[in-house]
């Protein structure tokens, strides 16, 4: 089992831009939607876009947790990327503190 680090939210974006995103898009990961739900007035998006939680996979484990927001035409809101909130990375478990951010 992993242990558990909580981190600050540039912390985890950075080993999350460095590792785990260009790894899921050489499609070395496996993305799998965990949650999926209109975006509500609160978050200012563009009507119909969808607020997801997505877990990103390999070989069965999860390696990282992340949310994003998609527009109607597919593409990822905000800065472009997934905002992450835990990456697991060598025999850790950093998790976002939100005290930290």
């Amino acid at each position: 089992m992993d242990s558990r680090r909580f981190t600050s939210a540039a912390e985890l974006r950075a080993v999350f831009n460095a590792i785990v995103l260009p790894r899921a898009e050489r499609g070395e990961l496996q993305e799998l939607v965990l949650s999926s739900a209109q975006a509500g007035p609160a978050s200012r998006q563009p009507p119909g876009t969808v607020s997801e939680l997505v877990g990103y996979c390999e070989a069965g484990l999860r390696v990282a947790v992340a949310h994003r927001f998609v527009t109607p035409d597919g593409e990822v809101a905000a800065s472009g990327r997934p905002d992450p909130k835990e990456v697991r990375m060598d025999g850790e478990l950093l998790v976002l503190d939100r005290r930290a951010t």
